[in-house]
């Protein structure tokens, strides 16, 4: 058995076979920077490593926490909390001024521990760090487990987020992810979208409230790198809801095996990449329709990246 629960300074990488290898980033937020497959890289990054880990970007595979997206306000109530996000001198914003992305993009205190090549577990006590408690004012326990392997047919990289409302208080779940995923041929390549209901969006990103919803649409194929920045409800199934983005031969599924019940899709004009974004509520859900866990409760989602081998 491997153990591991000191801070590292270092990348760590999670190995299944020398062809599926994962590198997470603990002292940066644990973003997964690169996951290789039969020695082709599957994620996208904004800029060299270095680079892109010295600012709070997005790229790789990030955890957009404890909120997705952007908010409406710094300033909201919630499971009955008054929260001030003003108070956290780095918090990322976007063009606008709105919080966009969460608080921990490079958060670096992590309880880490590895019990195998291909599995980490990290860990934060919420209320064991004051600069996140003055931010965000819920006592929980937040897990993610990230697991490399294979079957038959694919490449799999499987990240479980857990959510442990275990300090005697309620906890708002609206937190998402946000892979990355490269394509080599931008002008042929395409995303493959299930079944869906779009959310009415303004240009600043936030959901129109007080509007009618619409209606579901049925699963469609589009090409990459077309503008879009689109938030859907996915329709709720027994199974597991799929994406895929179809890239000459290379293949690229993300599945939704449970607790994500939104998906944004986001490749800007011309992009290298296409993201398809496991969310378990709608943008801004925190200052706008909250998903509340009761303390003493547990929650989690699971979402799987499957790359297809040749």
């Amino acid at each position: 058995m491997w153990w591991y629960f000191a801070r590292v300074t270092n990348p760590i990488q999670l190995i299944d076979s020398a062809s599926n290898t994962l590198v997470i980033e603990p002292d940066a937020g644990c973003v997964a920077t690169s996951w290789r497959v039969n020695d082709r890289e599957v994620l996208a990054l904004p800029s060299p490593r270095e680079e892109f880990l010295r600012a709070s970007r997005t790229g790789g595979v990030p955890l957009l926490y404890p909120y997705a997206n952007r908010l409406r306000s710094d300033h909201f109530q919630v499971a009955g909390r008054a929260v001030n996000l003003s108070v956290d001198a780095k918090l990322k914003r976007d063009s606008t001024g709105l919080p966009i992305h969460g608080l921990l993009l490079r958060w670096s205190e992590w309880t880490l521990n590895q019990p195998s090549p291909s599995r980490l577990e990290a860990s934060i006590r919420w209320s064991d760090h004051p600069t996140l408690m003055a931010a965000y004012p819920f006592a929980h326990t937040l897990k993610v487990i990230w697991e490399v392997a294979r079957d038959s047919s694919a490449a799999t990289l499987t990240v479980t987020t857990i959510i442990e409302a275990d300090h005697g208080q309620a906890v708002a779940i609206a937190f998402g992810w946000h892979p990355y995923m490269a394509v080599a041929n931008a002008a042929s390549a395409q995303i493959e979208l299930p079944r869906r209901r779009p959310v009415a969006l303004a240009p600043s990103g936030l959901p129109i409230l007080a509007t009618p919803k619409s209606d579901w649409i049925g699963a469609s194929t589009e090409a990459v790198g077309q503008n879009q920045d689109s938030l859907f409800e996915i329709e709720p199934s027994s199974g597991s809801t799929s994406i895929a983005i179809i890239d000459g031969s290379d293949r690229t599924e993300i599945r939704f095996e449970g607790g994500y019940n939104f998906l944004q899709v986001y490749s800007p004009t011309n992009a290298t990449f296409a993201c398809a974004e496991p969310m378990t509520t709608a943008t801004s859900a925190l200052t706008d329709m909250p998903t509340v866990i009761a303390s003493g409760e547990r929650a989690q989602a699971i979402f799987q990246m499957r790359r297809k081998l040749c």
